[in-house]
């Protein structure tokens, strides 16, 4: 998947542009939630060729998994932007990457919440950090997000919140043209441990029944699908097995090295042939 990698607001108008990112980034929602945007007959999602997935949106340029990652990311072409789906303590589902908060966000800098590391089984790993399961989204949305590694442009950092998986989508929806979404179930046994809701709901149903309320499904290439296209990805099998019978929207099966267990089944992925791959325990 591309990492949508930039050189720059290059374009006569990037300074009002990128200005407007900030000033909309800065706020809670950054779009009307649902989508009130209308841009009349919007270009369809292009199927001639492969799918240019922005992993993280534009993420060489601006931290990942911004607001403003993805909406660059749309600006430079992008046919799907990429997330990672985790949980507020309160139970809304934000979009980021790692369990723990440390790595890409100024959650050093933030005495008041010195005490709130903890020490947390992650797949069968001792991990030390601040977690995101820790945090209603109020203290999240007071974290900025910083670059992953030194090599990337490090001037935007800072400058970014955290966002929810409804923004991420209005984000998808108001595009002036027709843009995938492809979130990733991530960590589930570790959200659906720490994080209760109502009436029973595990993380799994949370995340269906937000892509319901924005009217996403469909099986591939449908006509519901090409108007409002979807992947969902995780390297969890039994949640994909149990959102089976939750959505018809088209699912994928994330691999990591062999040797890396699955999220949720502790089995590794050993294969005799590229197509047959066989797990084991």
């Amino acid at each position: 998947m591309n990492e949508m990698a930039g050189s720059g607001f290059g374009f006569g108008f990037a300074p009002i542009l990128f200005l407007s990112l900030l000033v909309a980034c800065a706020a809670r929602p950054i779009y009307p939630l649902p989508s009130k945007v209308s841009h009349g007959n919007r270009l369809p999602l292009q199927t001639s060729r492969p799918y240019n997935i922005a992993h993280r949106g534009s993420n060489g340029e601006i931290p990942e998994e911004t607001s403003a990652a993805y909406m660059r990311a749309i600006e430079e072409g992008a046919d799907f932007i990429e997330t990672d789906i985790l949980s507020s303590k309160d139970g809304v589902l934000i979009c980021f990457h790692d369990v723990t908060l440390d790595n890409i966000t100024d959650i050093a800098d933030h005495k008041e919440f010195a005490n709130r590391k903890r020490t947390y089984d992650v797949q069968g790993v001792n991990t030390t950090g601040f977690f995101t399961v820790d945090f209603t989204l109020t203290e999240l949305k007071l974290l900025r997000v910083k670059q992953r590694y030194s090599f990337r442009d490090q001037q935007y950092n800072g400058m970014f919140p955290i966002i929810t998986f409804e923004e991420f989508i209005s984000i998808a929806l108001d595009a002036p043209r027709v843009v995938g979404i492809y979130p990733e179930i991530k960590n589930p046994i570790l959200i659906n441990q720490h994080v209760k809701w109502p009436d029973g709901k595990k993380f799994e149903d949370k995340f269906v029944g937000i892509l319901k309320k924005y009217g996403y499904r469909g099986s591939y290439m449908s006509e519901n699908w090409l108007k409002q296209p979807l992947f969902i990805q995780s390297f969890a099998p039994t949640s994909l097995v149990y959102i089976s019978n939750l959505t018809d929207s088209p699912k994928i099966f994330l691999i990591d090295e062999v040797t890396i267990p699955t999220q949720d089944t502790n089995q590794v992925c050993v294969s005799s042939s590229a197509n047959s791959p066989k797990f084991h325990s």
